[in-house]
């Protein structure tokens, strides 16, 4: 993945010096204070994107060494400091403070993200953190007029999915510093309305073909074999998702050998695309249980579907219930699914 990323960097980049230029205020109770600036003009030869829901930062040099500075006294200070090692993995501290608030971004080796920002001394707003450890799950921790939001999940599409107001309000401008066109908002409604479409393949005349498919992957005959790996490469963005969910200690090494090449080629780009993400947790039930709860019907009549296939029966769960009710079902299949939530609220 990291080769072919790093051309399409190579040709994108283009020399810059840091140049570093104030922001405006814009003073608000309940949102952060200024607008924040684009850092993506200062670190063209720096790309930010996502794979496999983390953050990375990789740029097209290694070695590099850079630092620069502005002071104006209290009423702005700036630092950025650009580090790159062997395997041009990106590591950046960036410093901002001014009379409304002090932001904060610290990048190590290009996968974990630390950014923070905080009103300055006598101002007013809310305190938000984010952090992406080198492993394990991506803290969001917001602050506001005395409430505290904390969430935590193993990737960002998690974050997005849970709390996406939330996530809109106050993460997404500050990855935007980075990658102003990231998108990262549409990209999760389009993974959602992916998982729908997906889950709406999965009837049982679809099923019961792909596991016919699957079965002829072990024929005696290679003509057989080969035919039953074309079909199942032919079947679309669903078979994926299908796939993946198979209990490979149910598979001979023909299968499963072939299963994985499968799997493999479905999924080469470098950065995270709506498609892959949603194959990726078409199996996740706490992902299907954000979904139970969506305001529209529909999303959770297909939901409560996806999470019958995934228990294997019927869940206890009626869409069109009341919200009341649903609220208590939802809290029964919480606790059958189990307490490792791939994003908790507090």
């Amino acid at each position: 993945m990291r080769s072919a990323l790093l051309g399409s960097v190579l040709c994108a980049a283009v020399t810059s010096g840091f140049l570093l230029t104030a922001t405006s205020a814009v003073a608000e109770d309940s949102k952060p204070s200024a607008a924040l600036p684009n850092l993506a003009n200062r670190l063209p030869s720096v790309h930010f994107y996502v794979d496999t829901g983390r953050l990375q930062a990789m740029a097209n040099e290694a070695g590099v060494e850079r630092e620069n500075s502005s002071d104006l006294g209290t009423s702005r200070r700036e630092k950025l400091i650009l580090n790159t090692n062997a395997d041009q993995d990106a590591s950046i501290q960036y410093e901002l403070s001014t009379g409304d608030e002090q932001l904060s971004a610290n990048i190590v080796d290009g996968q974990q993200f630390t950014i923070s920002r905080r009103p300055a001394k006598d101002a007013h707003g809310p305190v938000v953190e984010f952090h992406q450890p080198q492993e394990g799950p991506l803290t969001l921790s917001v602050i506001d007029r005395g409430v505290v939001h904390e969430l935590k999940a193993p990737t960002i599409w998690h974050l997005l999915l849970t709390e996406p107001e939330l996530c809109r309000q106050y993460l997404l401008p500050m990855l935007e510093m980075f990658r102003p066109e990231w998108h990262l908002a549409e990209t999760t409604r389009l993974v959602e309305t992916q998982m729908l479409r997906t889950a709406g393949e999965f009837r049982p005349e679809n099923l019961r073909g792909w596991d016919a498919l699957v079965a002829d992957l072990a024929s005696d005959r290679f003509a057989e074999r080969q035919r039953a790996e074309r079909e199942l490469r032919a079947g679309g963005a669903a078979v994926i998702p299908f796939l993946q969910g198979l209990d490979h200690r149910r598979l001979d090494y023909e299968q499963w050998s072939r299963i994985q090449h499968i799997i493999e080629a479905a999924d080469t780009d470098d950065e995270d695309r709506p498609e892959s993400v949603a194959s990726r947790l078409m199996a996740d039930r706490h992902v299907w249980l954000v979904l139970l709860d969506r305001p529209e019907e529909s999303t959770r009549r297909t939901a409560a579907g996806a999470l019958s296939y995934l228990f294997g029966e019927p869940i206890q769960f009626d869409p069109a219930a009341t919200e009341a009710v649903r609220h208590q079902q939802l809290e029964k299949l919480r606790k059958r699914v189990g307490p490792e939530t791939p994003a908790e609220t507090k």
